[in-house]
């Protein structure tokens, strides 16, 4: 140990005592990780430039072929259209997608948002939505999607195009609480059931609404709805044959 008196001493000493600052020790694992994380990342770039790449964007490929047949279209139906600057910026976003690491599932329902943008979109507003649609459905989990179908088995029928959907519309007949109660055969905790209703709501596709109603007996409950682009999304995903129903009790 380092006398008092020697003050250099006393430097060197705690120079080699590890840093107590929480951010100095991080900074000092990182040093170590730096060959480790470059390795990483080389093999992800290595991953998205190879075989893989090139099977996910035929899966892609094969997916929207498939659906357009499905609808008893073709691709030379809507070759005119594949050229637009829109829709291939709308392509571009669900290329860019699938390359890190989207599961087949996603890829499936990227193909839908395709297909139904190349066959059906006319506006602007269209393809944008079309492409938030794809960065939605990349960045939601599947117990998410689960609560929008959840949302779209009980509200759809409220929720219409060039409609006024008013309040009290959704908690007519106990609708909500109906809604409530069938979220109970999800598989979830009611805490979580709300808090994936909050993150739809963030895209848009949820709207939670006040549940001072009348009908509404247990203060503990919150209320949301379907909203006009959550039903459009699931619309296009039913189109494309991917089932709906997500829980063992039928919407009354």
């Amino acid at each position: 140990m380092a006398r008092i008196d020697d003050p250099i001493g006393k430097i060197k000493e705690h120079a080699q005592e590890p840093p107590t600052n929480p951010g100095l020790a991080l900074a000092s694992q990182m040093v170590s990780w730096v060959p480790v994380i470059g390795d990483k990342i080389k093999r992800a770039l290595n991953y998205i430039r190879g075989n893989e790449k090139d099977s996910r964007l035929e899966f892609l490929t094969t997916a929207i072929v498939e659906q357009l047949e499905a609808q008893g279209k073709c691709v030379d139906d809507i070759a005119a259209r594949l050229d637009s600057d829109q829709f291939l910026s709308t392509l571009t976003v669900g290329i860019e997608r699938i390359l890190f690491a989207a599961s087949q599932r996603k890829i499936k329902r990227f193909a839908a948002i395709i297909t139904n943008t190349v066959l059906n979109e006319t506006t602007e507003q269209g393809y944008e939505d079309a492409a938030s649609f794809i960065r939605a459905l990349d960045e939601l989990s599947e117990d998410d999607i689960k609560v929008l179908k959840h949302l779209y088995n009980h509200q759809s029928h409220r929720v219409k195009e060039r409609h006024a959907m008013l309040f009290n519309e959704f908690f007519q007949n106990d609708e909500m609480r109906n809604m409530l109660a069938d979220a109970r055969n999800l598989g979830m905790q009611m805490d979580e059931f709300y808090s994936r209703c909050n993150r739809l709501s963030g895209y848009g596709l949820a709207l939670q609404l006040s549940a001072s109603h009348g009908s509404m007996g247990d203060p503990n409950d919150f209320a949301f709805r379907l909203t006009l682009l959550g039903k459009r999304l699931v619309d296009i995903l039913a189109s494309s044959g991917e089932p709906t129903q997500v829980t063992k009790q039928k919407p009354s």
